[in-house]
């Protein structure tokens, strides 16, 4: 027997503390287990930096039972296993061990929100009891793994915004009682398991933003509890009928897909119970249905981005819940005046933020009732539409707003004053519009403002000084409107946040303020075509996050300063066009990322630095300079030898140059004066051809079209040639390049012509300019070029008379030639009736019309158009109108031109009637079989209305004869047919009668021509 001494007591207490540290110490094997496995969990999610001290996993040591550890929960009825492990959002870094599939009682799995990498370990399928896996929100890789099949009571599975690949594994048809799939923002790929018809308990299913494509089909009928579908921004195709049974459906979002056909007519039948709708940037088609309305849930309307055309309804202001409509980019809107009928009703829908209409064909007047909404209101969009008349004063009421966009209209008038109510608005876009009168000073009231585009409207006066308290701003853009006088110093000087600044093509004069050398945020600015005056600042060298740069078209003296090369940042520089003298400074030499470089029509002499970019790099109209790069065509230079005495024929030539002194000084003078006037007058064709367009020199253009190669020629025309071309800063998108032949007779005329046109004019059926170049080519000759938008299906001449070779080919159905000729008839329409000064095209015919990737029509080469000035029916003022010097084409020319007549816009309808005869009979006027007084007219009149099938193009006949075929009663069907045949004819010759009196208006044409379209419509639905 063992005898204890009890006098000395600390050997007790060691001795009992140890039997209670072992007693302590003692647990179960699976408790063990456990502990294990999550020492090696810890050290794979500690990766390759420990926690600070506070972290998570700090607490995870043998100091203490696992159980006690953050994030670790254990079961309960005294047992000691882990059941749940917590770590959302705790900046773990590492890898998820495989040794989390030794914690064999887990039920929940919550890592989300940190930064795990690697894959997800296979050996989570031997958690068989595992209810809830979240892994959402880290940087995991890899396949999903098949074997997570085998925990078959997963509830909730999260594995949104990682990197994982593949597919949905088809072992998963085994979890049936999954109430929640979220896979959202990955790289998944395939299309809809059709097991998921399946999951009865189905939910929330969450695919958005991977790579599935496919049909949706019947893979997710059935699924009756489903309350959530978000399958947006995937490769999904096909009808999207197979979710109209799915009443239970709440939040539908299935946008940036490319589902097709109409929206069903009784959407509130097919969803019920529906709160959010989004089914933008799809390929939908049809009208927006007036059953929406019923839908009372209803918050949220996404449906830009599609085809959608018509009406909107006006008994959407039933949706009493409604928070966001967006039904920008589709084609709705008739076109008429009471197209904007609904913005009344809606504002009933009082909890309504966001009202999104942009891009459209809205037409008619902007209602007063605009007003009446909620302060609720935070943004409203309806910019690039049709619409008219005044924003209404009303306007200031709508508190909220926080962006309001009108741009790309036609509203006139002048800008409410009451648009400074406007307090916490931070964009305001009104560019492109008719918009006259000052910028009003309430304008400083808007303090909250970040960008200001008031660009291409008729504005006048100065900016406000007030407009100094907008503290805040970033984008200020007032280009192209008739601003002048000094620039407001003071102004810009408190601007300090400004980034872009765009006052080009307005009459600003003076000094131009160096205050913009301050702004060091400043990253654009564009002064161009003004009237400023005296010496480029220096300080312009201080703005150090300057790229582009432009002050061509003022009238700037003294040198280029060499400051400006301390912008290592700039990539564009334009100076040309002023009174600029001196050498290049050579610090533009060490501007590594310049890529654009315009000095021409200068008074630049001395050597042209080696600029490394000569591409993009313009001196033409300087004739002192010399050297530079050989792509540049100068002469060298000539360098002469230093030395202290004049040789005997130095001596010779300065005493011979002597007695030429007086007569030189004279002749100098004279050309001095004649230089100027001759130079100042080519400086304002030049402003006058460039006015409202970023230019582009004659070397980018060589450049784009492969030096004009042949491979690139696309057409020509009666002033020259049209290329194919690809210019940089167009990312690619091919540009159509038309190069004036200057030496025929009326070529430069013309070209001047069609600048100034085109700069008025903007219209969805117009061809879009998108530069032009007056400059010198390679050789010193003049050049002129425009630059259009790259039509790909050509013209439409092209198209109507291909050989018989090609008529397998042929595109134009008669539906399409309908819309062709409603196209035409709205670009006319907007030239006689939409523009300021009325404009007549003067040379309408089918080589004059292009198509683009969607077959919609656009009215081009406008180098013979004319600008008409009728006050009370008398010619006044502007461009004589004679048509003395109208040649046209023959056959689409109006009669009265050839007596003499004045030109007018009854002669472009003329040309239109002889247009929409020749789409219907596939004939030219000028056939040969139109002799011996027979004209297209009269063809087509004597066989109307009894024998109009004997005239109509023969692919038109056989097109509707086996459409007839088709029909259930082909007799009714061909008896309508004839019927808008003989209509959409006696509009042509109607149009294209001999009296200019007699001819249909084009607004009557038009509305003719859209009912032919709706009964070829309602014929063949």
């Amino acid at each position: 027997m063992c005898r204890l001494n009890m006098r000395p007591t600390w050997r007790w207490i060691i001795i009992l503390s140890t039997i209670s540290v072992v007693c302590s110490a003692s647990t179960s094997p699976e408790e063990e287990n456990d502990r294990l496995a999550l020492m090696t969990l810890r050290d794979g999610l500690m990766g390759s930096g420990a926690p600070s001290p506070g972290g998570a996993l700090s607490s995870w040591n043998n100091s203490v039972h696992f159980c006690q550890w953050q994030g670790v929960v254990c079961g309960g009825d005294g047992l000691k296993r882990v059941i749940s492990l917590e770590l959302s959002g705790q900046m773990l870094s590492g890898t998820l061990s495989p040794s989390i599939g030794n914690l064999t009682f887990l039920e929940g799995v919550f890592l989300s929100n940190n930064s795990l990498r690697g894959d997800v370990p296979k050996e989570i399928g031997n958690l068989g009891r595992l209810q809830f896996l979240f892994l959402r929100q880290n940087s995991l890789q890899g396949r999903i793994p098949a074997e997570l099949s085998n925990c078959t009571n997963l509830l909730r599975l999260s594995l949104s915004h990682n990197n994982l690949t593949g597919g949905i594994p088809s072992q998963f048809g085994s979890l049936l009682q999954l109430i929640q799939i979220d896979v959202i923002n990955n790289n998944l790929a395939g299309e809809v398991p059709t097991f998921l018809r399946n999951f009865s308990s189905l939910n929330q299913l969450f695919l958005g933003h991977n790579q599935f494509h496919g049909e949706i089909r019947d893979s997710i009928q059935g699924l009756s509890k489903l309350v959530t579908l978000s399958v947006e921004s995937n490769s999904f195709s096909g009808a999207v009928f197979p979710l109209h049974n799915l009443s239970s459906l709440q939040i539908i979002e299935i946008s940036d897909n490319s589902f097709t056909g109409a929206l069903a007519p009784d959407m509130d039948a097919a969803f019920p119970k529906a709160s959010f709708l989004s089914f933008a940037r799809n390929h939908f088609i049809g009208a927006l249905p007036p059953s929406l309305s019923n839908l009372s849930g209803l918050s949220a309307i996404q449906a830009q981005g599609n085809g959608l055309a018509g009406r909107v309804p006006d008994n959407l202001g039933k949706l009493s819940n409604l928070v966001m409509l967006q039904l920008g980019n589709n084609i709705l809107g008739s076109e008429k005046s009471n197209d904007l009928s609904f913005i009344h009703s809606l504002t009933n829908c009082t909890k309504l933020k966001r009202l999104i209409l942009g891009n459209n064909r809205f037409s008619g007047q902007l209602p007063d009732s605009i007003g009446n909404f909620t302060s609720d209101l935070q943004a409203l969009v309806m910019g690039s539409n049709s619409i008219t008349g005044s924003i209404p004063e009303g306007i200031g009421e709508l508190s909220g707003l926080y962006v309001i966009h009108f741009a790309s209209n036609s509203l006139s008038g002048t800008i409410p004053n009451s648009i400074g109510k406007l307090t916490k608005i931070s964009e305001m876009h009104l560019q492109e519009n008719n918009l006259r009168g000052g910028i009003p000073s309430s304008i400083g009231n808007l303090t909250n403002l970040l960008q200001l585009s008031l660009s291409m409207n008729s504005l006048d006066g100065n900016i406000p000084k007030t407009l100094a308290n907008c503290k805040s701003m970033e984008i200020i853009d007032v280009s192209r409107n008739l601003l002048h006088g000094n620039l407001p110093e003071d102004v810009f000087t408190r601007l300090q946040d400004l980034i872009y600044c765009n006052i080009s093509h307005n009459s600003y004069n003076g000094m131009f303020p160096s205050v913009f050398g301050k702004l060091r945020a400043l990253n654009t600015l564009d002064a161009s075509y003004n009237n400023f005056s005296g010496e480029i600042p220096a300080q312009l060298g201080d703005s150090s996050s300057l790229e582009f740069l432009n002050m061509a078209g003022n009238s700037f003296n003294g040198s280029i300063p060499g400051s400006v090369g301390r912008l290592r940042g700039l990539k564009w520089l334009d100076l040309s066009n002023n009174n600029l003298s001196g050498a290049i400074p050579k610090e533009l030499a060490d501007i590594a990322g310049l890529e654009n470089l315009n000095l021409s029509f200068n008074h630049l002499k001395g050597e042209v630095p080696l600029l490394k970019n000569v591409a993009g790099v313009s001196v033409a109209g300087n004739i002192n300079l010399c050297g530079g790069s050989p792509e540049l065509q100068l002469h060298p230079c000539v360098h002469q030898k230093k030395g202290n005495a004049l040789s005997r024929k130095a001596v010779i030539a300065i005493t011979l140059s002597a007695v030429f002194v007086s007569i030189s000084l004279s002749m100098v003078a004279l050309l001095f004066i004649f230089h100027n006037n001759r130079r100042k007058h080519k400086k304002d064709q030049v402003e006058d051809w460039a006015k409202g367009y970023q230019r582009v020199t004659y070397a980018q253009l060589f450049k784009a079209t492969e030096g004009f190669a042949e491979a690139n020629l696309i057409g020509r025309g009666g002033f020259g040639d049209v290329y194919r071309g690809i210019l940089d800063q167009d990312e690619g998108k091919p540009v159509a390049v038309k190069v004036l032949n200057l030496l025929k007779h009326g070529a430069s005329k013309s070209f001047t012509a069609e600048c100034r046109i085109l700069r008025r004019t903007r219209h969805r059926n117009l061809l879009s300019i998108i530069t032009s170049c007056s400059s010198l080519d390679y050789k010193g000759n003049d050049f002129k070029a425009l630059v259009f938008e790259f039509m790909s299906n050509g013209n439409l001449d092209s198209l109507l008379h291909l050989s018989d070779t090609q008529n397998e080919a042929r595109v134009l159905t008669l539906a399409k030639r309908i819309e062709i000729a409603i196209d035409v008839g709205c670009a006319l329409d907007y030239l006689h009736n939409g523009c300021e000064t009325p404009i007549v095209h003067c040379d309408l015919k089918p080589s004059n019309i292009l198509l683009d990737d969607d077959m919609v029509a656009h009215v081009g080469d406008f180098g013979l158009a004319k600008l008409f000035h009728d006050v009370g029916g008398n010619l006044s003022g502007g461009e004589s109108l004679s048509s003395a010097a109208v040649k046209g084409t023959i056959g689409y020319v109006a009669p009265e031109y050839g007596m003499g007549a004045e030109v007018s816009p009854q002669g472009d309808i003329y040309s239109y009637g002889i247009l929409l005869l020749e789409l219907i009979t596939g004939r030219r006027p000028t056939d040969d079989n139109f002799n011996d007084g027979m004209s297209i007219q009269s063809f087509c009149r004597r066989a109307v209305p009894d024998h109009v099938d004997e005239i109509v193009d023969g692919l038109l006949v056989n097109e509707l004869h086996e459409a007839i075929l088709t029909q259930r009663n082909p007799e009714e069907i061909k008896l309508q047919c004839v019927a808008f045949l003989v209509s959409f004819v006696e509009v042509g010759i109607s149009c294209a009668a001999e009296s200019p009196r007699d001819r249909m208006d084009i607004q009557s044409a038009i509305r003719s021509l859209k009912g032919i379209k709706e009964k070829y419509h309602s014929t063949f639905k």
